[in-house]
């Protein structure tokens, strides 16, 4: 009779233990990031950081969630601000962005996240496709199709083959020609400029891709120069083998692709329309011609490269004003190294682009005047 008791009661134990310990691991934790509005401020508190001239605190608020499967449930969520985050404070019926904590189907806490910004976002980008094939009009919907299939290839085919390790400087290289065949192949067809401007938009960034490979190994850029994105990937890639240096040189060529195509386009264009006017033109006046049209846009171009990258970087520059050091000693700064780098390859591979393009464009005109190549 003892045993059946003893061996009931260790049945009984299992059980128990089971209950406990597996019933633990069944419980089910989330992260949901629904939208929501701000229906009332509970709580705020707020003091100025006299280093940092920056009001810092906390909020309470109470909000309804709008999105999601718990639309229409009200929570209390929280907001710190702290000196160095994107430090904002709400008030009633601002449409934000929280996120919740989900354990077996119950919101535990809620953290406020930021402000919603999806309509507006939407709204800007329909204003501008709008205009594009208002003005545009065939040309326009081309570039729009274009736009789309660009964003595509980078960010569902370029962005994903850089995260799983494949040589960034390659994937840059061919995402660029990929995308310059398309682009031109769809505005402007199967034609002899288009094939002018394909090569020496490809010339041109393989220019920038050289130079830029040769000076970040004379500089000895590790492509990790401080910028809070690239220290987040540092952390959320550990696991993978990431080559940071080749992902700078990427963002360099990625970021000369759209100014480099222009610049390609516009020359082969120009001598496609001198040949037009004149079909006997020589050789030497036909490339001189493009050249001089080359000249007048290298500089505007440049310039506008060199402005895109400072506006960029403007932040940068006012740390860098602050500093109060003379230039000898900030130029062994990665951080600055680098925006020169950047700006300096991306111009070199603009300025190469033209006498590429002129010169394919001639031996093209001169060897199929006949064709529509």
């Amino acid at each position: 009779m003892k045993k059946v008791i003893s061996i009931s009661t260790l049945i009984l134990l299992i059980l128990v233990f089971n209950t406990v310990v597996y019933g633990a691991e069944e419980e089910t934790l989330s992260i949901e990031r629904p939208k929501a509005i701000v229906t009332e401020i509970i709580e705020t508190n707020k003091e100025l950081d006299l280093q940092t001239g920056i009001y810092i605190g906390f909020q309470i608020v109470e909000v309804e969630i709008l999105s999601g499967i718990f639309q229409g449930e009200l929570v209390f969520a929280e907001k710190f601000n702290y000196p160095g985050d994107a430090n904002f404070w709400l008030e009633e019926k601002d449409n934000i962005l929280i996120q919740i904590e989900v354990v077996n189907g119950e919101i535990i806490t809620a953290d406020i996240v930021d402000y919603t910004r999806d309509y507006s976002t939407l709204i800007l980008v329909s204003i501008f496709i709008a205009l594009l094939i208002f003005f545009g009009q065939k040309q326009g919907l081309k570039s729009v199709l274009t736009l789309g299939l660009t964003l595509f290839l980078l960010f569902k085919v370029m962005i994903p083959l850089l995260f799983a390790g494949y040589n960034p400087i390659l994937l840059a290289l061919i995402t660029g020609g990929i995308v310059t065949a398309t682009t031109f192949l769809i505005v402007s067809g199967f034609t002899r400029k288009t094939l002018s401007a394909l090569a020496g938009t490809v010339g041109g960034l393989f220019s920038a891709a050289v130079i830029s490979f040769i000076f970040s190994r004379t500089m000895n850029l590790s492509g990790l120069h401080g910028d809070e994105e690239r220290m987040l990937l540092v952390t959320t890639s550990s696991e993978l083998s990431m080559d940071f240096t080749g992902l700078l040189l990427a963002g360099i060529i990625i970021g000369a692709l759209g100014a480099v195509m222009d610049v390609a386009i516009s020359i082969a264009s120009s001598m496609d329309e001198v040949q037009k006017v004149d079909p006997d033109i020589s050789k030497k006046r036909l490339f001189t011609s493009g050249m001089n049209v080359g000249k007048d846009i290298m500089g505007t171009m440049a310039n506008t490269l060199i402005l895109a990258y400072v506006g960029a970087a403007l932040p940068l520059l006012l740390i860098l004003y602050s500093l109060e050091s003379p230039i000898f000693e900030l130029i062994h700064l990665e951080f600055l190294v680098v925006e020169i780098l950047r700006t300096v390859a991306g111009s070199i591979g603009l300025i190469l682009s033209i006498p590429i393009t002129a010169i394919v464009m001639v031996l093209l005109i001169k060897t199929r005047t006949s064709s529509t190549l």
